[in-house]
């Protein structure tokens, strides 16, 4: 590429300052009056840049030539100028089918149509005066009678960051079970998706794999749909709503596209530590199209698992039903369009009710409850529903400014955790609402974007009782009744106000400066497990305790509710610099402020304090903690001002043409501390569990105090006045434990290294990149009132706490991680064209870390060593295709290969004392992992571009048994059952079948 010369590039450095410094001043001012919630919606979120080069025949750069994408579909037109050297940049594009077209004085280049991608930045050079032949011949494409060289998808190889873009054709061609389109990401190297039946999410950089969820800092992933993002600020699952649900965070039916992004992502992207997620929806265009499917499952064609078959068990009775419809078009041609879907998910399980059959259980049961234990048994329904609902608008108000408005909607329940000898009346019942909505306003000047969004989102989990607040009846080796003991309640609501703004027009460089002011609004409820009473009936002669009545209760009380408020501020810069005609530098940085992440106004009673500073007096304790950084007096916890996030990456084309690329970066990275975490301290404070022994004449039992039982204590008036009557009993009742965060916790974050090359040839793509990810930060809880030296037998003994408390648990921020990964993909996007497309994914993965969720024999998380984690899959290879067939027929299939799923182990074989036991991780005994999953398809055209389609999928077509845990404990005396398989990692031999309309 030519420079610009001295004098030209100080006057246009010269006239651009003012617009610079114009542009600051506005966006800064715009998010000032603009406070809301949800997260970041950046410009290269939902849109894409195409950048190039321009010559004449004679190969002299073409300066001053206009370059003009029009849409295909909705006749969309954007257009920008090339300057000295050729070169031209087109930013903020909505993805779509364009047509592209350069002209000058000297005339024009073929139109080339080309499909773009969402968040991709790709290369497409013009030549004026080329023909048309001559251009599709160098690009290996197709020519249209029209003369439009149809390049397809363009491989996108310029960028310095590590992502993978996922179809159209792929997320409604490849096979799927439960339509949940984040599984697609495991097209994407580096990526560990959850298959949990209730926590369908994912991870990446070996961060929160964890199958059962990483409890504390999710897995540092973030999604976003249109912009908006889907961030949990409270939950474990990284996206709000998947934490124990069955159900899906949208529509996948109203998805367009996505791309996955595992390293390097540049400024305007925030609260993700590992991988992100940015999805674009479908729009109306100016002809109408619609779709209408459904999908169909039940038992009968599911085989039976592993140890269904090893304990003679059959599958589990369900029936499932998938179905929705989705239509959009023009409201007014080539200026305002329509689109909206509906989805529904209904699953029917069932479970059965088997009390005990001892007749002296049975008759004191029925003694005390007047019931007929017959009539809890039998054969009950436990229904999940989900209704899944979207829709936009898209106004095209000239050529220079484009409006969208969208909302969605996630509504579901579902009732489970009963069977056996637990009721229905004991089971969960689950409520699960997301709302979300966007107004988005893009304006395209000659020499700069500016888009300004406004979303909301509000996301509410509820676990509650199916009982309401009936008492729980344990019935030992009987029967369980009444209402379940404890409730949760988490609710996330936001609203957001941003700015962006980019100039395109700085010359070699694209500079974009972005500010979002956000207020959000959280409530975390929780009674552990006793917000509602549970009185235990035991059979104990020797404590003379029968069925006639209860053993203990256990209960709770206080306000189990919290409620706060927070500001969030975002800030960035980035500067995509071409140096030279083959050198691209990305440089940005961005701050991130969050006002009350820690609950900063709580304050640490003064029971509490005494209990604390009590424990600091103790000399058996350690020094690697201060007790006064756990003391909160409401003024001494300050929000974190240091989180500043350089990000720097490069691309070097080796031959100008974006067919060999060498690529680069590093990165830091800021997620969020989970609210809940300082909202647990205000809890266990606020809220209080207790325990009451009874007896049938109020003696000691056991060292401890008992109260002579009444029948009425089992009635609400009657237990109001028990606990009345207790109240100033400083024993009752008593906090189980104080659980605290320290004044100056951190949020987690995450340090990215990335090198690769990329090549194009044609349509195909390869790409080798070596990834680095440092964690660090991250939260461990641990016990602060355990001796600093290990005791004779080799343990830290347990120091008791004053004033009620038996345990003080503290966060600590000195958890970390460590990823290696070696990343090959080979890419060639699906073509009608072409009838196939195919992909391949291979990751060489190395994780570890130090700390876990929980270190109670081990409080010292920092002296821990680092063991492999449950992101420590060694090698894993993503295959999938799709070829069309004769007669209509298209075939796709989704193949994983991968070493073995980790499982834990803790090696006592030296002995029990906490200097003996060992935590080697991850011993790779279990078999490799191999599942290939099948779709076929035969479309039926019913008249004039109508078409029904009937389907048929296999999921793991060859019935293979995938062992995802196995027992891990090594006592001193050995385990002749280490190694055993105790869980499956992937489902058993199933079908599908679909049908589905379009027109």
């Amino acid at each position: 590429m030519k420079r610009i010369s001295g004098n030209s590039n100080a006057i246009r450095k010269a006239s651009h300052t003012r617009r610079i410094a114009a542009a600051l001043a506005w966006s800064t001012a715009a998010s000032a009056i603009a406070f809301g919630v949800a997260a970041p919606a950046h410009a290269q979120l939902t849109t894409s840049t195409v950048r190039g080069q321009v010559t004449d025949v004679d190969g002299s750069s073409a300066a001053e030539t206009e370059i003009v994408a029009t849409n295909a579909d909705t006749g969309l037109v954007r257009r920008t100028t090339t300057n000295t050297s050729g070169q031209y940049v087109l930013s903020g594009l909505p993805p779509g089918l364009y047509n592209f077209v350069a002209t000058n004085a000297g005339g024009s280049s073929p139109t080339q149509q080309l499909r773009v991608q969402v968040a991709q930045t790709v290369s497409l050079s013009f030549i004026i005066g080329q023909s048309a032949a001559d251009a599709a011949d160098a690009e290996n494409a197709l020519l249209d009678k029209n003369e439009i060289v149809v390049l397809g998808t363009r491989p996108d190889t310029l960028t310095s960051e590590v992502g993978t873009n996922v179809s159209n054709e792929q997320i409604e061609s490849l096979p799927q079970n439960n339509r949940n389109f984040l599984n697609f990401a495991n097209l994407a190297p580096g990526i560990t998706v959850n298959n949990a039946e209730t926590r369908r999410t994912f991870a990446g950089g070996g961060i929160g794999a964890d199958p059962n969820g990483e409890p504390l800092g999710g897995p540092q992933v973030n999604v976003f749909i249109d912009g908006v993002s889907l961030k949990s600020n409270l939950q474990q699952g990284g996206v709000v709503g998947q934490d124990g649900s069955r159900g899906n965070p949208f529509s996948q039916l109203a998805v367009q596209e996505f791309r996955v992004i595992t390293s390097n992502f540049k400024a305007e992207y925030e609260d993700a530590g590992t991988a992100i997620i940015t999805a674009i929806t479908k729009s109306g265009s100016n002809e109408f199209h619609g779709s209408a499917f459904a999908t169909y499952q039940d038992d009968s064609l599911i085989e039976r698992d592993f140890f269904q078959r090893r304990d003679g068990r059959d599958v589990p009775d369900l029936k499932r039903y998938q179905f929705g419809a989705s239509l959009g078009g023009p409201i007014i041609q080539d200026k305002l369009f329509f689109f909206g879907s509906y989805e529904g998910n209904i699953q029917d399980r069932t479970a059965n009710v088997v009390p005990g059959t001892d007749p002296i259980r049975v008759a004191g049961f029925e003694a005390i409850t007047g019931f007929d234990i017959d009539d809890f048994a039998g054969t009950f329904t436990s229904p999940f529903r989900e209704h899944l609902g979207f829709g936009k608008l898209t106004w095209q108000i000239n050529d220079n400014q484009l409006l969208e408005i969208t909302g969605s909607i996630r509504d579901e329940t579902d009732l489970r955790d009963f069977g056996g000898d637990t009721v229905r009346s004991r089971g969960t019942n689950i409520t699960n609402k997301t709302y979300s909505g966007r107004v988005q306003h893009q304006y395209n000047a000659d020499s700069f974007i500016n888009e300004f969004n406004f979303d909301y989102l509000r996301a509410n989990l509820t676990f509650g009782s199916a009982a309401g607040d009936q008492f729980g009846l344990n019935f030992q080796n009987l029967i369980n009744v009444g209402g379940r003991e404890g409730f949760q309640e988490v609710l996330q609501e936001g609203y957001t106000f941003r700015n962006n703004f980019t100039f395109t027009d700085l010359g070699d460089h694209t500079l974009k400066l972005g500010a979002k002011l956000s207020f959000q609004k959280y409530r975390v409820g929780g009674s552990g497990p006793f917000a509602n009473p549970r009185f235990d009936f035991v059979i104990d002669e020797a404590n003379n305790l029968d069925f006639t009545l209860p053993q203990q209760v256990n209960f709770g009380s206080g306000n189990p509710i919290i409620d706060a408020k927070t500001t969030q501020v975002g800030l960035f810069v980035q500067d995509d610099w071409q140096i030279t005609d083959k050198l691209l530098l990305n440089i940005g940085v961005r701050w991130d402020y969050d006002s009350n992440s820690k609950n900063n106004d709580f304050v640490t009673s003064d029971r509490a304090v005494g209990a604390l500073r009590t424990l600091a007096a103790d000399m058996r304790i350690g020094d690697f903690f201060d007790v006064e950084d756990y003391i909160s007096t409401g003024s001494n916890r300050d929000a974190d001002l240091d989180q500043f996030q350089p990000r720097i990456g490069f691309s070097y084309d080796f031959n100008g043409n974006a067919s060999t690329v060498l690529f680069g970066g590093y990165g830091r990275y800021y997620d969020r501390v989970l609210f809940r975490n300082a909202a647990e301290e205000s809890l266990l404070t606020q809220f209080q569990q207790g325990n009451i022994q009874f007896s049938m004449d109020g003696a000691p039992r056991n060292g401890q105090p008992t109260i002579q039982f009444q029948p009425e204590f089992l009635t609400p008036d009657g237990f109001a006045n028990l606990l009345a009557s207790i109240q100033n009993n400083p024993t009752f009742p008593g906090t189980s434990e104080l659980r605290l965060i320290p004044n100056d916790l951190k949020s987690p974050h995450t340090d990215q290294f990335s090198i690769g090359v990329r090549q194009r040839a044609g349509r195909l793509k390869l790409s080798l990149t070596y990834n680095h990810i440092i964690g660090s930060d991250l939260v461990g809880y641990a016990p602060l009132n355990r001796t600093e030296a290990f005791n004779a037998g080799g343990f830290l003994d347990f120091i008791p706490l004053i004033n009620g408390y038996s345990n003080a648990v503290a966060a600590f921020n000195t958890r970390a991680t460590r990823f290696h990964g070696v990343y090959f993909t080979l890419d060639k996007p699906y073509s009608q064209a072409d009838g196939y497309g195919y992909g391949l994914a291979y990751t060489l993965g190395y994780s570890k870390e130090r700390g876990f969720a929980f270190n109670f024999d081990f409080p010292n998380i920092g002296d821990r060593p680092y063991v492999p984690n449950a992101g420590d899959v060694r090698h894993k290879l993503v295959l999938n295709g799709i070829k069309d067939l004769p007669l209509g027929i298209q075939a796709s299939t989704l193949i994983t290969l991968s070493s073995p799923v980790p499982f834990f182990v803790i090696d006592a074989s030296d002995g029990f004392g906490a200097r003996d036991i060992r935590f080697p991780g991850n011993v790779g005994s279990l078999p490799a992992f191999f599942q290939i999953d099948a779709r076929f398809s035969k479309s039926f055209e019913i008249f004039n571009d109508h078409f029904v389609t009937a389907t048929v999928e296999v999921f793991n077509l060859f019935d293979r048994d995938n062992f995802g845990s196995a027992e891990g404990f090594i006592p001193p005396e050995g385990n002749p059952n280490f190694g055993r398989v105790n869980g499956l990692s992937g489902p058993p031999r199933s079908f599908q079948f679909g049908l589905s309309y379009r027109f």
